[in-house]
């Protein structure tokens, strides 16, 4: 049991092996092919690296300053101010913002791209443009369309476009030509923009494109990589690739500019409101301040009173106190109440001042104030490049949710606090104002117009003080980033394409095609092409091998040629079939194909030769009644032959023929007659063959192929050895199958294949020995070159 495991191992690896050998030598044979494939390959390599524009990589280095404490008197609320805090996203969710790199673009005015027309790969033109333009805004142009240009004169210019275009919603050829002066406003359908001589050069073929100004943003937002230099550090790195490195270069400087441009104008709008909200609040102070400094001055001189007394000025001063602290304590809770409602309005809170400019000096309060404002311009940043389902932008609408949580329930507490403190103040004011019943109604009244003297003069003391350090903090911003190294031409490196690499990656595409071709000519290939797989489909042994006649116009190149290559493989298979049956019982052997043109007639005829040249006595006997053709092979004539034989017209001495071949004698075939099958099945030729068995050591049979009629089938029963004759790339592997059936529903005596027109220019002869018969077990193999 092991051993027979073993040997099928043994077997599966020998397969394994040849079947590898014989694709390497179909690759060997085909080596043209990779030669030339490799070539083209590498060509085309290069011919994209020289058709493809270059890329440029510029980087420039952000620092993130500390927050200075000393410049946020008024804890003004910015979205750099939480670095800290580990929010450097927000820098970097600003840098990759739609809104921001928009404005870098704006400002360079970069809506036109020019270019040289060059055979290969045309040249873009940047700070040496021919001409500059200006559009207007509500202007409409043809975008992403080639529009050459040519002066042809001082001040004149002719443009011509032929191109595909999209116009109002179609697409349409245009084909478009048209003068324009310079300076003056060109107008047209599909144009309109005004040209200024800049640096105009005579042989040169100039076109420009007009750009879409949100693609062109989108296209650099996603050329733009942003990202710490390192984790926790306080520095950014930006990088950008584009074909012009002066463009790069530019690009970025400009967007680190509005990117600080934009942290500082946060931080002054924030003040802005601060300054304006104290503002607001002087001048309702200064006009009730004044009211009260005039009611107080009447009524002193109306009533001739210069001043209270002692009591009434301690009464005074006491409600005076009291009422200044129930204003600020109302103040806040009016910001309190606004805030709240303030909470899911975007706009609204971008308004609301830090508490601490109206008194509160809540820390909780202050930092949830700085944090929901910095999420909801964290949020605005994003929401112009991200959509709503985008993680980043859902993350933060979380936060913002968590943070308007934790602001509503600390102010639900300050509110609270703040009604129990008015009402404190409230009942203290009363129960003072109720020691004022026994003063005289004279002076009841001028404490009252005193107390509101007091208050407001108090108050408009506090704002001025408040508006003084917001205009200090307005006036001491400073921006939270800065530049440490700007974008500069001398950093600037080529990204691609790589010649090397794009001529590598030909030359290995280029060899896999012809690679595949064979890999899958192989796969789908269903013709016969080697010995091997015949004895992979079927376990009738391979009787020999035939190499290609190279002899066309000789039928029996053995007898001429007795040292080619053709005579030898004959020998062999003559050597195989007596090893097949070494007592000499084989005596009858028939030939078989399955379909026309396998050569088996060919076959037959030489097998009989290379028997006839070994003083073999041999009768050869073409019985394929429909299309006999031995005789033409041997020069000899048809007019009498098997078919007549059998209807009775003549005797066996009359059909033999003598050939010219020494001990080879010939049945042909004769005239064709109507029923060829009936006359196979006459007892006349099972008489033929119990005549001639003893006289000859051979008789060979030539028989119709197996798949047109069942004659072949009939002389079967007949024969001793069956061989069926294939032919290489053009047998077919269901032939093999189809061999498989028959000779094993028909019982076939000695079933055999001969392998017919072997090429040896397509393959090499490997000398193979087989394993798996009885007799000599030697039959030679073709693989593959």
């Amino acid at each position: 049991m092991v051993s027979k495991i073993e040997e099928i191992n043994r077997t599966l690896e020998e397969k394994d092996t040849r079947l590898i050998k014989e694709f390497l030598y179909k690759i060997l044979r085909k080596w043209y092919w990779f030669v030339l494939a490799v070539m083209l390959g590498g060509a085309a390599g290069y011919y994209r690296t020289e058709t493809t524009p270059s890329t440029f990589s510029s980087n420039s280095l952000i620092l993130i300053k500390e927050e200075d404490a000393s410049s946020n008197l008024l804890g003004n609320v910015n979205p750099f101010m939480f670095k800290n805090r580990g929010k450097i996203e927000n820098y970097i969710g600003t840098l990759t913002s739609y809104s921001l790199n928009r404005k870098a673009l704006d400002e360079l005015g970069w809506f036109c791209e020019w270019y040289i027309d060059r055979p290969m790969l045309d040249q873009q033109l940047y700070g040496n443009e021919p001409f500059s333009m200006t559009i207007e805004a509500s202007s409409y142009n043809l975008q992403y369309t080639p529009i050459y240009i040519k002066l042809i004169g001082d001040n004149q210019y002719q443009i011509n476009v032929d191109a595909t275009v999209f116009h109002r919603g179609r697409e349409m050829d245009l084909v478009f030509s048209q003068k324009g002066e310079l300076g003056v406003p060109f107008e047209s359908e599909y144009f309109n923009f005004t040209l200024y001589a800049k640096d105009y050069q005579k042989g040169f073929d100039y076109y420009f494109i007009l750009k879409d100004m949100d693609y062109q943003t989108m296209n650099y937002i996603s050329s733009l990589t942003v990202e710490p230099l390192q984790d926790g550090a306080d520095m950014i790195n930006l990088q950008i690739t584009d074909n012009v490195p002066q463009k790069a270069v530019d690009y970025l400087n400009e967007l680190n500019r509005q990117f600080i441009k934009y942290g500082l104008d946060e931080k002054n709008r924030r003040s802005r409101n601060t300054i304006d909200f104290i503002d607001r609040q002087l001048s309702e102070v200064i006009d009730t301040l004044g009211a009260a400094g005039r009611n107080l001055t009447n009524y002193r001189s109306k009533n001739q009173i210069v001043d209270l007394s002692q009591e009434s000025g301690l009464i005074v001063q006491q409600l005076v106190q009291l009422d200044t602290e129930r204003s600020k304590e109302k103040s806040s809770y009016d910001y309190f109440i606004n805030l709240k409602e303030y909470l899911n309005d975007t706009e609204k809170m971008k308004q609301v001042v830090s508490p601490s400019v109206v008194g509160i000096t809540d820390a909780s309060l202050n930092s949830l104030v700085v944090k929901l404002s910095d999420l909801y311009s964290r949020k605005e940043v994003i929401s112009y490049t991200a959509s709503e389902k985008n993680p980043t932008y859902i993350l933060i609408e979380r936060e913002i949710e968590l943070a308007q949580k934790s602001l509503r329930e600390t102010l639900d507490n300050l509110i609270d606090n703040s009604k129990f403190k008015i009402q404190s103040l409230d009942e203290r004011i009363a129960k003072i104002n109720s020691q004022m019943s026994s003063i005289p109604q004279t002076e009841q009244d001028l404490m009252n117009m005193k107390r509101m003297f007091d208050l407001n003069n108090d108050l408009y003391t506090f704002l001025l003080q408040k508006r003084a350090e917001a205009a200090i903090n307005h006036a001491s911003n400073q921006p939270d980033a800065k530049v440490l190294d700007p974008a500069r031409i001398t950093t600037v490196y080529k990204v691609g394409p790589s010649r090397m690499i794009n001529m590598a990656a030909g030359v290995f595409l280029g060899g896999m095609i012809p690679l595949i071709v064979l890999m899958l000519s192989s796969y789908f290939n269903e013709k016969l092409t080697s010995a091997e797989e015949i004895e992979g489909m079927t376990e009738i042994p391979i009787i020999g091998n035939i190499i290609h006649n190279p002899y066309s116009n000789d039928p029996i190149p053995a007898v001429k040629n007795p040292r080619s290559a053709i005579a030898e493989s004959l020998r062999e298979l003559r050597t195989n079939l007596r090893f097949l049956q070494p007592d000499g019982s084989c005596r009858v052997m028939s030939t078989h194909s399955v379909i026309p043109g396998e050569g088996k007639t060919f076959t037959t005829l030489n097998i009989a030769t290379i028997l006839a040249m070994n003083n073999k006595r041999v009768l050869l006997i073409d019985a394929d009644l429909r299309k006999p053709s031995i005789h033409s092979f041997l020069d000899l004539e048809n007019k009498d032959g098997l078919s007549t034989y059998l209807v009775g017209a003549v005797d066996l001495d009359q059909i033999r023929k003598k050939t010219k071949v020494n001990n080879l004698t010939l049945i042909p075939g004769g005239p064709i007659p109507p029923s060829p099958s009936e006359l196979i099945e006459n007892d006349r030729f099972k008489e033929l063959l119990d005549t001639f068995r003893d006289k000859y050591d051979y008789i060979i049979i030539d028989n119709p192929p197996l798949t047109l009629v069942s004659d072949g089938i009939n002389m079967s029963y007949h024969s001793d050895m069956n061989l069926f004759v294939l032919k290489q790339d053009y047998s077919s592997k269901d032939q093999v199958k189809f061999l498989n059936y028959v000779t094993k529903q028909r019982k076939m005596k000695n079933p055999g294949i001969v392998f017919n027109d072997i090429n040896t220019k397509k393959y090499v002869y490997a000398g193979y020995y087989g394993s798996k018969y009885n007799y000599k077990n030697s039959y030679g193999h073709y693989y593959h070159k």
